[in-house]
């Protein structure tokens, strides 16, 4: 349909490769990148060859498709409700090391829900203590002449304990699965989208996650419904919602016809307490296709604690869905349901019974159990087997959940705004050409960081400096580079930084309004994985004085050395006496020097210092390395 001019400027954005919703040359041939580490069969897909025969009764024109009628194919709606179900927990109860993880993820980052762990747990021994004890009853027999034995026991039922059982089983379905699912996804995610920001992603996952780092979206909660104001070009590449209908509408929009109405009450309540989220479900695309949505929203909080905006971060993780990824119990009851997976061994009412006896129960087993029918029992028996050491079992992904923040009572802790894994350093910036920080999340936020420049934070070459912002000024494609961040900002420009500051990664991804201009940069931060450094480095230290050089003689064996900055020391070798020291003499040579060596330091020795930083290797304006 032809458009005016002034509505073609509208719908296309001023970097020409976002275009709208009302254009007809969309954005759906780049949407199909596979998801993350989702295998490309190329064998399995049908060729479509014609069919080279002549048969008077045939109008086959290709081979008939030999697609098992028998056989339901895969459906990510069905994936999806399969994912989040009863059957799922219940698998993880059944699988030891998923249950082991499942209950440290609960202790580290949802402790609330422990309780309501404990009490079905408890629940359900008590329910199979009831049903061991029916087994028993069945199992008593008629005794010949005596008469009260004709009637067989009645089986004992408490339907009230069953129902609150049910109760706190589906509490755990609908809350705490989801988050578990989150958390795992996370761990995968972060591990791949770091090593592709890093350049160490493997060549098999480098396409398959293309995109993944940089789609994002910043809503307005102070307008009506919470709508997109900003998004970055993937947004709409992935959603096939162009600039035209995405901006200025809430996101529901992505939700189905089977999208899990428990998250999304647990996504306005997010909104509506300003708290960061991270859930696991399904939407939709603007052709009708599913998939699995990994959505990471946080507070953007100001300088006064106020909340202002919400950033998300999205991550398609339908393959990590459909290869059932870090799920070992769900891909296990997923093979059974299809009858691939070998039989389990049946249980009887004791064994079911006994699989929930705690450690302090097991121990009362081990002393006492079959007390009544031992002929004889030793008194040493206790000291030699009922003390042996218990085995301790940890979970060794517990380490990777971060703690939640203590509550405390009549104090109210306010959410900071944290995104999980690999996003959990970033920041937002105004476009060029102020390039201020406006938010910053807890792990980057000191003081004064907030509307300070963000190139006055790049140490380093200047040269990277100055190509990182041509990049910024430029807008029209993401930015990946290689810096040395700084804690404090420094205004001068032109001097090279050599090599203090801390080795970090940068993802720049700019998020555009409705009329395609850059209205926010997001960036990543992510830490060099090669360094293993974590503290801050320092310039050298200036020259000492030729006064001090001559104090060598009196006292060899002393040595200055600076106070602690930071994590790390700088020193200057410096052999004084003490009785110099103690006299102030050496104090104006050395310890000013120090303090001030911009003063002290030569023209001729700022260049050798300049020119010892690290080799400067290639830049691009897309990648700054």
């Amino acid at each position: 349909m032809p458009t005016s001019p002034d509505s073609y400027s509208r719908a296309r954005s001023s970097a020409d490769s976002v275009m709208s919703y009302e254009t007809t040359a969309s954005s759906v041939a780049t949407s199909n990148l596979p998801a993350l580490q989702q295998k490309l069969l190329q064998d399995d897909q049908d060729r479509l060859s014609p069919l080279l025969e002549d048969d008077p009764k045939s109008f086959d024109l290709t081979a008939p498709n030999e697609v098992d009628t028998g056989k339901a194919g895969y459906s990510m709606e069905a994936r999806s409700e399969q994912l989040f179900s009863r059957e799922h927990l219940q698998a993880i109860f059944q699988d030891t090391p998923s249950l082991l993880r499942f209950t440290s993820f609960l202790s580290m980052a949802r402790p609330k829900s422990v309780p309501v762990l404990i009490y079905y747990l408890d629940s359900l021994k008590a329910i199979r203590a009831i049903n061991y004890a029916n087994a028993v009853a069945e199992a008593l027999e008629p005794l010949e002449g005596h008469d009260f034995t004709e009637n067989p026991a009645r089986p004992t039922v408490n339907a009230i304990l069953e129902e609150k059982a049910k109760n706190a089983f589906d509490i755990l379905v609908r809350d705490d699965l989801p988050a578990f699912i989150s958390h795992m996804f996370i761990q995968v995610v972060s591990v791949s989208i770091q090593k592709r920001i890093t350049g160490n992603l493997p060549p098999l996952l480098r396409e398959a996650s293309e995109g993944l780092a940089e789609v994002f979206c910043l809503t307005d909660p102070s307008r009506s419904d919470n709508p997109i104001i900003f998004a970055s070009e993937e947004f709409h590449r992935t959603t096939q919602y162009g600039v035209g209908y995405a901006i200025g509408r809430n996101c529901r929009f992505l939700q189905g016809p089977r999208t899990n109405a428990h998250t999304i009450s647990r996504l306005r309540e997010a909104v509506r307490e300003g708290k960061e989220v991270s859930e696991v479900f399904l939407n939709y695309r603007r052709d009708g296709s599913p998939f699995m949505n990994l959505l990471m929203m946080a507070p953007l909080l100001d300088s006064r604690g106020n909340l202002r905006y919400f950033i998300g971060a999205q991550v398609d993780v339908s393959g990590l869905v459909k290869d059932c990824t870090e799920l070992d119990a769900f891909q296990h009851m997923l093979a059974k349901q299809e009858g691939t997976a070998p039989k389990d061994d049946p249980k009887d009412e004791f064994q079911e019974l006994s699989e929930m006896f705690n450690n302090v129960e097991l121990d009362t087993v081990r002393r006492f159990g079959g007390s009544m029918h031992r002929e004889h029992l030793e008194e040493q028996d206790d000291a030699s087997m009922y003390h042996r050491p218990r085995l301790l079992l940890k979970d060794p992904t517990s380490g990777d959940i971060d703690r939640p923040v203590p509550q405390f009572p009549g104090i109210t802790v306010k959410n900071e705004g944290r995104l999980s894994g690999v996003y959990k350093h970033y920041i937002l910036l105004r476009p060029y050409p102020s390039l201020r920080i406006l938010f910053t999340s807890p792990s980057l936020r000191v003081p004064g960081i907030l509307q300070s420049r963000f190139l006055d934070r790049i140490g380093g070459s200047n040269r990277v400096r100055q190509s990182l912002e041509e990049a910024l000024a430029d807008g029209s494609r993401g930015v990946t580079a290689k810096i040395r961040w700084l804690s404090s900002a420094n205004s001068n420009l032109n001097e090279d930084r050599g090599d203090e500051g801390r080795p970090r990664w940068i993802h720049c991804t700019p998020l555009l309004g409705k009329s395609g201009a850059v209205g926010v940069w997001m960036v990543v931060l992510v830490d060099d994985e090669k360094s293993s450094a974590p503290s801050r480095r320092f310039r050298q230290a200036p020259p000492v004085s030729s006064d001090v050089r001559r104090l060598r003689a009196s006292s060899p064996d002393n040595t200055f050395l600076s106070e602690e900055s930071g994590d790390e020391y700088f020193s200057q070798p410096v052999r004084s006496s003490r009785t110099s020291l103690r006299n102030g003499i050496g104090r104006h040579s050395a310890v000013e020097a120090i303090r001030r060596p911009e003063t002290s330091m030569s023209m001729h020795d700022q260049q050798r210092a300049s020119r010892a930083g690290s080799a400067e290797p290639s830049i691009s304006s897309f990648a700054l390395v």
